[in-house]
């Protein structure tokens, strides 16, 4: 049986968060990356990692490419279903196009670029396929991989607290979390100041200088594109005013 090396999966665990640009405007926060859907694909994540020098955050792009994930950014640009949609909003937000065309340009480009206006976090770093499924207990000897609510309770804390603090220290414009299923870690993160209102269909919180929403997950079933770009339309009139 193969297996990680559990000093680099721990490092990874604690100290990856993702892609992009603390210093961006918008900040989309999700609770697990998708993926991991084999062993190889999982320890190319670690060795790139490794490779880059350790991020907190790394370039989305250059990450997705050193894997061996060029479909996403090179033509013909294949579209990711989330980050489609997190283009969607930042796109519509900032009053530009978001045909098809652009959503590509936008995802090979820009999404979650070192010295771009996005951030993509992640509650929980450890890539997967679906919530019901759980391969690390395979692929590891850490105790607390042995099933997903180990993993989940040894680390949302520290994490959730983590990105509390980077959203305190950088202050982005916009901070949204996607799954509305996950409200009360969104919750811990914003913090109890935060007051989430319903705003069809999203969950909308305001302070003197950001917007947090709560949106349903981009890869919820049926969810039409129109749901995107009324978020990214609300956001384009609210950021007026602030």
């Amino acid at each position: 049986m193969e297996t990680l090396n559990d000093d680099d999966l721990r490092q990874f665990i604690k100290t990856f968060y993702g892609y992009g640009n603390l210093a961006s405007r918008f900040w989309f926060i999700g609770m697990e990356e998708g993926g991991g859907n084999s062993f190889a694909e999982v320890q190319a994540r670690l060795s790139v990692w490794m490779q880059l020098g350790k991020p907190e955050l790394a370039d989305l792009r250059d990450f997705h490419l050193l894997i061996g994930m060029p479909e996403f950014f090179t033509p013909p640009v294949k579209l990711q279903h989330t980050w489609m949609q997190i283009a969607r909003i930042t796109l519509t937000a900032t009053g530009q196009p978001y045909e098809l065309g652009d959503l590509r340009t936008f995802q090979r480009e820009h999404l979650g670029h070192r010295n771009g206006e996005t951030c993509l976090m992640e509650l929980l770093p450890l890539p997967s396929p679906r919530t019901s499924a759980w391969v690390y207990a395979q692929w590891s000897k850490l105790p607390y991989l042995s099933k997903r609510k180990t993993y989940y309770q040894e680390y949302y804390l520290q994490r959730s607290e983590h990105i509390r603090k980077r959203i305190q220290e950088n202050q982005p414009q916009v901070v949204i979390f996607y799954g509305m299923g996950y409200r009360s870690f969104w919750q811990a993160i914003a913090g109890k100041e935060v007051e989430f209102q319903n705003q069809d269909g999203f969950l909308l919180g305001i302070t003197s200088r950001m917007v947090y929403l709560i949106i349903k997950h981009p890869n919820a079933r049926k969810l039409p594109n129109a749901y995107f770009e009324k978020v990214g339309a609300y956001l384009r009139e609210h950021l007026q005013t602030l």
